[in-house]
Protein backbone atom coordinates (compact mmCIF):
# COMPACT_ATOMS: atom_id res chain seq x y z
CA UNK A 1 0.00 0.00 0.00
CA UNK A 2 1.14 3.59 -1.17
CA UNK A 3 0.75 6.73 1.17
CA UNK A 4 -1.76 7.71 -1.14
CA UNK A 5 -3.92 4.78 -1.11
CA UNK A 6 -3.66 4.91 2.91
CA UNK A 7 -5.09 8.58 3.08
CA UNK A 8 -8.00 8.16 0.38
CA UNK A 9 -9.17 5.47 2.22
CA UNK A 10 -8.95 7.14 5.80
CA UNK A 11 -10.25 10.07 4.44
CA UNK A 12 -13.32 7.60 3.30
CA UNK A 13 -14.14 6.66 6.87
CA UNK A 14 -11.51 3.17 7.23
CA UNK A 15 -9.47 3.42 10.13
CA UNK A 16 -8.40 0.07 10.35
CA UNK A 17 -5.07 -1.41 8.75
CA UNK A 18 -3.90 -4.28 10.66
CA UNK A 19 -0.52 -5.41 9.47
CA UNK A 20 -0.43 -3.01 6.31
CA UNK A 21 2.84 -2.94 4.76
CA UNK A 22 3.79 0.59 5.10
CA UNK A 23 7.19 0.30 4.74
CA UNK A 24 9.05 3.29 3.57
CA UNK A 25 5.67 5.48 2.83
CA UNK A 26 5.44 9.48 3.23
CA UNK A 27 3.42 10.62 5.15
CA UNK A 28 4.81 13.69 6.26
CA UNK A 29 2.48 15.87 8.13
CA UNK A 30 -0.76 13.29 7.58
CA UNK A 31 -3.67 13.69 9.69
CA UNK A 32 -4.58 10.12 11.10
CA UNK A 33 -6.17 10.74 14.32
CA UNK A 34 -7.27 7.46 15.54
CA UNK A 35 -5.99 4.92 12.86
CA UNK A 36 -5.41 1.40 14.11
CA UNK A 37 -2.09 0.15 12.72
CA UNK A 38 -1.76 -2.79 14.65
CA UNK A 39 1.26 -5.06 13.93
CA UNK A 40 1.70 -2.44 10.41
CA UNK A 41 5.29 -2.49 9.21
CA UNK A 42 6.26 1.00 9.32
CA UNK A 43 9.96 0.46 8.67
CA UNK A 44 12.03 3.68 7.03
CA UNK A 45 8.50 5.56 7.34
CA UNK A 46 8.15 8.99 7.39
CA UNK A 47 5.94 10.59 9.70
CA UNK A 48 7.55 13.54 10.48
CA UNK A 49 5.28 16.27 12.44
CA UNK A 50 2.16 13.65 11.77
CA UNK A 51 -1.07 13.44 13.66
CA UNK A 52 -1.33 9.82 15.54
CA UNK A 53 -3.14 10.74 18.53
CA UNK A 54 -4.94 8.04 19.63
CA UNK A 55 -3.36 5.84 17.07
CA UNK A 56 -3.39 2.22 17.83
CA UNK A 57 0.03 0.74 17.22
CA UNK A 58 0.51 -2.16 19.24
CA UNK A 59 3.16 -4.70 17.92
CA UNK A 60 4.05 -2.26 14.94
CA UNK A 61 6.89 -2.24 13.52
CA UNK A 62 8.48 1.41 13.59
CA UNK A 63 12.43 0.47 13.45
CA UNK A 64 14.34 3.63 12.41
CA UNK A 65 10.98 5.67 11.75
CA UNK A 66 10.91 9.42 11.47
CA UNK A 67 8.51 10.83 13.85
CA UNK A 68 10.23 13.90 15.00
CA UNK A 69 7.48 16.46 15.78
CA UNK A 70 4.71 13.54 15.82
CA UNK A 71 2.00 13.98 18.01
CA UNK A 72 1.33 10.63 19.57
CA UNK A 73 -0.62 11.59 22.76
CA UNK A 74 -2.69 8.86 24.40
CA UNK A 75 -1.46 6.48 21.23
CA UNK A 76 -1.19 2.46 22.20
CA UNK A 77 2.27 1.78 21.34
CA UNK A 78 2.19 -1.56 23.08
CA UNK A 79 5.18 -3.54 22.55
CA UNK A 80 5.96 -1.53 19.61
CA UNK A 81 9.40 -1.74 18.37
CA UNK A 82 11.14 1.53 18.09
CA UNK A 83 14.12 0.54 17.73
CA UNK A 84 16.34 3.61 16.70
CA UNK A 85 13.46 5.33 15.95
CA UNK A 86 13.66 9.73 15.46
CA UNK A 87 11.33 10.71 18.01
CA UNK A 88 13.01 14.43 18.76
CA UNK A 89 10.55 16.73 19.98
CA UNK A 90 7.41 14.21 19.42
CA UNK A 91 4.79 14.37 22.01
CA UNK A 92 3.83 11.13 23.78
CA UNK A 93 1.99 12.96 26.71
CA UNK A 94 -0.01 9.40 28.34
CA UNK A 95 0.68 7.13 25.63
CA UNK A 96 0.84 3.61 26.25
CA UNK A 97 4.44 2.31 25.66
CA UNK A 98 4.30 -0.88 27.88
CA UNK A 99 7.13 -3.21 26.83
CA UNK A 100 8.00 -1.20 23.74
CA UNK A 101 11.51 -1.62 22.13
CA UNK A 102 12.97 2.28 22.19
CA UNK A 103 16.67 0.97 22.30
CA UNK A 104 18.46 3.38 20.35
CA UNK A 105 15.94 5.76 20.04
CA UNK A 106 16.33 9.57 19.47
CA UNK A 107 14.32 11.21 22.03
CA UNK A 108 15.62 15.04 22.13
CA UNK A 109 13.16 16.98 24.41
CA UNK A 110 10.41 14.97 23.41
CA UNK A 111 7.44 14.74 25.78
CA UNK A 112 6.35 11.79 27.48
CA UNK A 113 4.61 13.27 30.64
CA UNK A 114 2.66 10.62 32.01
CA UNK A 115 3.47 7.98 29.47
CA UNK A 116 3.29 4.77 30.85
CA UNK A 117 6.79 3.06 30.04
CA UNK A 118 6.32 0.09 32.48
CA UNK A 119 8.56 -2.92 31.00
CA UNK A 120 9.82 -0.77 27.98
CA UNK A 121 13.78 -0.56 27.04
CA UNK A 122 15.00 2.35 26.44
CA UNK A 123 18.63 1.16 26.77
CA UNK A 124 21.02 3.75 24.73
CA UNK A 125 17.91 5.73 24.21
CA UNK A 126 18.54 9.61 24.14
CA UNK A 127 16.19 11.50 26.12
CA UNK A 128 18.31 14.69 26.95
CA UNK A 129 15.69 17.31 28.19
CA UNK A 130 12.85 15.02 27.58
CA UNK A 131 9.93 15.30 30.17
CA UNK A 132 9.05 12.39 31.78
CA UNK A 133 7.34 14.09 34.58
CA UNK A 134 4.73 11.77 36.29
CA UNK A 135 5.72 8.49 33.80
CA UNK A 136 5.33 5.70 35.21
CA UNK A 137 8.60 2.86 34.96
CA UNK A 138 7.65 0.88 38.11
CA UNK A 139 9.19 -2.50 37.79
CA UNK A 140 6.55 -4.90 38.70
CA UNK A 141 7.95 -8.43 38.90
CA UNK A 142 6.52 -11.14 36.69
CA UNK A 143 5.30 -8.61 33.89
CA UNK A 144 7.57 -5.62 33.73
CA UNK A 145 10.90 -4.33 34.22
CA UNK A 146 12.02 -1.53 32.41
CA UNK A 147 15.45 -0.85 31.51
CA UNK A 148 17.71 2.97 30.85
CA UNK A 149 21.10 1.19 30.63
CA UNK A 150 23.24 3.38 28.71
CA UNK A 151 20.49 5.90 27.92
CA UNK A 152 21.48 9.77 28.56
CA UNK A 153 18.82 11.57 30.56
CA UNK A 154 20.60 14.71 30.95
CA UNK A 155 18.68 17.56 31.97
CA UNK A 156 15.38 15.20 31.96
CA UNK A 157 11.88 16.72 33.78
CA UNK A 158 11.48 13.53 36.10
CA UNK A 159 9.86 15.48 38.51
CA UNK A 160 6.98 12.46 40.25
CA UNK A 161 7.89 9.65 38.31
CA UNK A 162 7.84 6.22 39.19
CA UNK A 163 11.10 4.50 38.92
CA UNK A 164 10.39 2.13 41.53
CA UNK A 165 13.09 -1.09 41.27
CA UNK A 166 14.11 0.21 37.79
CA UNK A 167 17.86 -0.14 36.49
CA UNK A 168 19.25 3.03 36.06
CA UNK A 169 23.17 2.21 36.97
CA UNK A 170 25.71 4.00 35.06
CA UNK A 171 22.63 6.03 33.38
CA UNK A 172 23.42 9.80 32.97
CA UNK A 173 20.94 12.22 35.27
CA UNK A 174 23.21 14.81 35.58
CA UNK A 175 21.03 17.90 35.74
CA UNK A 176 18.12 15.61 35.90
CA UNK A 177 14.86 17.01 37.67
CA UNK A 178 13.72 14.03 39.38
CA UNK A 179 12.06 16.13 42.60
CA UNK A 180 9.61 13.59 44.78
CA UNK A 181 10.10 11.07 42.31
CA UNK A 182 10.24 7.38 43.19
CA UNK A 183 13.03 5.44 43.26
CA UNK A 184 13.24 2.65 46.37
CA UNK A 185 15.10 -0.05 45.29
CA UNK A 186 16.39 1.00 41.87
CA UNK A 187 20.06 0.54 40.77
CA UNK A 188 21.88 3.78 40.99
CA UNK A 189 25.13 2.25 41.11
CA UNK A 190 27.80 4.26 39.07
CA UNK A 191 25.12 6.43 37.83
CA UNK A 192 25.97 10.42 37.37
CA UNK A 193 23.66 12.65 39.22
CA UNK A 194 25.70 15.80 39.45
CA UNK A 195 24.16 18.88 40.04
CA UNK A 196 20.62 16.67 39.58
CA UNK A 197 17.69 18.01 41.52
CA UNK A 198 16.04 14.98 43.98
CA UNK A 199 14.69 17.64 46.89
CA UNK A 200 11.78 15.32 48.81
CA UNK A 201 12.62 12.18 46.62
CA UNK A 202 11.93 8.96 47.82
CA UNK A 203 15.22 6.85 47.89
CA UNK A 204 14.16 3.91 50.15
CA UNK A 205 16.63 0.82 49.95
CA UNK A 206 18.31 2.27 46.63
CA UNK A 207 21.71 1.70 45.52
CA UNK A 208 23.64 4.21 45.07
CA UNK A 209 27.20 3.11 45.25
CA UNK A 210 30.05 4.57 43.69
CA UNK A 211 27.68 7.37 41.87
CA UNK A 212 28.58 10.86 40.93
CA UNK A 213 26.12 13.35 42.87
CA UNK A 214 28.27 16.44 43.15
CA UNK A 215 26.55 19.51 43.79
CA UNK A 216 23.27 17.72 43.69
CA UNK A 217 20.54 18.89 45.87
CA UNK A 218 18.42 16.19 47.90
CA UNK A 219 16.97 18.02 50.50
CA UNK A 220 14.45 16.31 52.44
CA UNK A 221 14.87 13.52 50.42
CA UNK A 222 14.59 9.73 51.99
CA UNK A 223 17.30 8.06 51.67
CA UNK A 224 16.94 5.21 54.72
CA UNK A 225 18.65 1.72 54.38
CA UNK A 226 20.42 3.36 51.38
CA UNK A 227 24.18 2.34 50.15
CA UNK A 228 25.77 5.07 49.22
CA UNK A 229 29.86 3.30 49.42
CA UNK A 230 31.88 5.13 47.69
CA UNK A 231 29.75 7.73 46.21
CA UNK A 232 30.90 11.03 45.52
CA UNK A 233 28.86 13.87 47.36
CA UNK A 234 31.27 16.64 47.40
CA UNK A 235 29.22 19.83 48.37
CA UNK A 236 25.81 18.34 48.35
CA UNK A 237 22.68 19.47 49.64
CA UNK A 238 21.00 16.95 51.96
CA UNK A 239 19.47 19.46 54.34
CA UNK A 240 16.77 17.78 56.53
CA UNK A 241 17.32 14.59 54.64
CA UNK A 242 16.29 11.45 56.71
CA UNK A 243 19.19 8.91 55.70
CA UNK A 244 18.80 6.44 59.22
CA UNK A 245 20.58 3.20 58.30
CA UNK A 246 21.85 4.08 55.48
CA UNK A 247 25.33 3.12 54.54
CA UNK A 248 28.32 5.45 53.73
CA UNK A 249 31.59 4.25 53.85
CA UNK A 250 34.55 5.89 52.37
CA UNK A 251 31.78 9.02 50.96
CA UNK A 252 33.74 12.36 49.55
CA UNK A 253 31.23 14.36 51.68
CA UNK A 254 33.42 17.68 51.95
CA UNK A 255 31.88 20.75 51.63
CA UNK A 256 28.29 18.90 52.04
CA UNK A 257 25.08 20.37 53.94
CA UNK A 258 23.67 18.15 56.03
CA UNK A 259 22.04 20.29 58.81
CA UNK A 260 19.18 18.82 60.64
CA UNK A 261 19.49 15.62 59.01
CA UNK A 262 18.39 12.32 60.29
CA UNK A 263 21.57 10.60 60.23
CA UNK A 264 20.54 7.62 63.17
CA UNK A 265 22.82 4.01 63.10
CA UNK A 266 24.23 5.78 60.20
CA UNK A 267 27.55 3.85 58.92
CA UNK A 268 30.29 6.95 58.13
CA UNK A 269 33.42 5.15 58.58
CA UNK A 270 36.10 6.71 56.56
CA UNK A 271 33.88 9.59 55.04
CA UNK A 272 35.49 12.62 54.21
CA UNK A 273 33.61 15.53 55.65
CA UNK A 274 35.92 18.21 56.16
CA UNK A 275 34.16 21.27 56.04
CA UNK A 276 30.54 19.82 56.43
CA UNK A 277 27.86 21.86 57.66
CA UNK A 278 26.07 18.84 60.14
CA UNK A 279 24.67 21.73 62.27
CA UNK A 280 21.47 20.06 64.72
CA UNK A 281 21.75 16.64 62.68
CA UNK A 282 20.63 13.90 64.73
CA UNK A 283 23.82 11.39 64.93
CA UNK A 284 22.33 8.77 67.15
CA UNK A 285 24.53 5.80 66.95
CA UNK A 286 26.39 6.69 64.41
CA UNK A 287 29.45 5.07 63.58
CA UNK A 288 32.47 7.55 62.43
CA UNK A 289 35.16 5.32 62.95
CA UNK A 290 38.12 7.33 60.76
CA UNK A 291 35.73 9.52 59.56
CA UNK A 292 37.12 13.27 58.54
CA UNK A 293 35.46 15.56 60.34
CA UNK A 294 38.09 18.76 60.06
CA UNK A 295 36.54 22.09 59.95
CA UNK A 296 33.31 20.98 59.76
CA UNK A 297 30.56 22.40 62.05
CA UNK A 298 28.70 20.22 64.56
CA UNK A 299 26.92 22.95 66.56
CA UNK A 300 23.97 21.56 68.32
CA UNK A 301 24.43 17.97 66.57
CA UNK A 302 23.35 14.97 68.67
CA UNK A 303 25.65 12.14 69.23
CA UNK A 304 24.06 10.09 71.74
CA UNK A 305 26.48 6.81 71.65
CA UNK A 306 28.31 7.70 68.22
CA UNK A 307 31.37 5.53 68.09
CA UNK A 308 34.11 8.75 67.78
CA UNK A 309 36.99 7.05 69.67
CA UNK A 310 38.80 7.11 66.27
CA UNK A 311 37.05 10.04 64.31
CA UNK A 312 39.16 13.23 63.15
CA UNK A 313 37.71 16.38 64.91
CA UNK A 314 40.63 18.72 64.25
CA UNK A 315 39.31 22.22 64.15
CA UNK A 316 35.73 20.89 64.14
CA UNK A 317 32.68 23.19 66.15
CA UNK A 318 30.88 21.02 68.70
CA UNK A 319 29.46 24.00 70.12
CA UNK A 320 26.47 22.62 71.97
CA UNK A 321 26.58 19.37 70.22
CA UNK A 322 25.11 16.28 73.06
CA UNK A 323 28.18 13.73 73.20
CA UNK A 324 27.84 10.02 73.53
CA UNK A 325 27.57 9.99 77.14
CA UNK A 326 25.24 12.59 76.98
CA UNK A 327 27.16 15.71 78.23
CA UNK A 328 26.61 18.67 76.59
CA UNK A 329 29.72 20.46 75.13
CA UNK A 330 30.62 23.88 75.71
Amino acid sequence: MDANELLKRYENGETEFIEANLNGVNLFGADLIGIALNKADLRNAILTFSYLNRGILNKANLVCTKLSGANLNQASLISANLHDANLHGATLQGADLRNADLTLAYMLDSNLMNADLRGANLSGANLTGACLRGANLREEKRMYSASLRGANLHKADLRGADLTGVDLSKVDLSGANLSEATLRYADLSDANLSEAILSNASLADTNIGGANLKGANLMNARLERSNLIDADLTGVNLYGAIMADAKLTRCQMSGANLSFARLNRVDLSRANLRGANLTEADLVDAYLARTNLTDANLSKANLIRAEMSSTNLTGADLRCAVMPDGTIND
